[in-house]
């Protein structure tokens, strides 16, 4: 990326699909959240400015799942008319809890959810990375706020920081103590992105892979080591299912 110009504020964007819009929200809590957008001219951000259009975009954070044939169409143009596009929280990175709908019947989502009026154009629910190129992946549900305010400041210098790369574990202060899976808890840790500081596991709570599964994810190994550890093989599916729709569990 080339360093950005001293002489013009870049011009910056913020997409919502099909989400609860929780990481935007926890976008405009950080404290210094007005300090830093009063450094870019702000072209699209429906939670801000009433009138918007897609326009040249420096730099576009897209938030929520892909869900509809219309939703894949706006989504292209965005990445067409953006320079950087920045995936933002676990639906836009992995489908995150929208995915949960591509295991149920279409005619029962039809009857109890939709009552009998599903958009015709719906499809399965995805992240956006499934459709267009994204060039990084902001994970989290929602996002850490940290990582916001230290990516954004690192863009404004020319700069694009790295995201951790490692597994929640290698954050977890319970590791080689007292960790969750030596009492046959159903911790994700070790297969689920870091970069949260092991939030959950530090408060003694198991990790749910809210920030989405590592490549390095051996489904069948997964399952077999909940088994032994007497665990509901439905309660299994479920949990490795609820922020990502992986294929291997359904």
């Amino acid at each position: 990326m080339s360093a950005v110009s001293n002489k013009q504020k870049p011009a910056l964007g913020f997409f919502t699909f099909t989400c609860c819009e929780g990481c935007s929200f926890t976008m405009l809590f950080i404290d210094k959240i007005m300090t830093i957008l009063k450094r870019f001219d702000i072209v699209y951000f429906n939670l801000l400015k009433e009138k918007n259009e897609v326009s040249e975009i420096d730099l576009a954070f897209v938030e929520g799942a892909v869900t509809t044939t219309t939703e894949i169409k706006e989504l292209k143009e965005i990445r067409e008319k953006s320079k950087f596009v920045v995936a933002l929280g676990t639906c836009a990175c992995n489908g995150g809890i929208p995915a949960m709908r591509n295991f149920v019947d279409s005619k029962s989502l039809r009857k109890y959810v939709y009552h009998h009026k599903k958009h015709p154009d719906t499809v399965q629910a995805a992240g956006i990375g499934e459709h267009i190129k994204v060039d990084y992946w902001m994970r989290g549900c929602p996002i850490i706020k940290n990582e916001f305010v230290e990516f954004t400041e690192s863009y404004l210098k020319g700069k694009i920081m790295r995201p951790f790369e490692g597994a929640v574990c290698e954050q977890c202060p319970r590791r080689g103590v007292n960790c969750f899976l030596k009492e046959k808890a159903d911790c994700m840790g070790a297969v689920t992105h870091g970069g949260c500081s092991a939030l959950c596991t530090s408060d003694n709570i198991p990790c749910m892979l809210c920030r989405g599964p590592t490549e390095k994810l051996n489904v069948a190994a997964e399952i077999k080591m909940f088994k032994k550890f007497g665990i509901d093989v439905k309660e299994i599916h479920d949990r490795l299912n609820m922020f990502k729709n992986i294929e291997e569990v359904r």
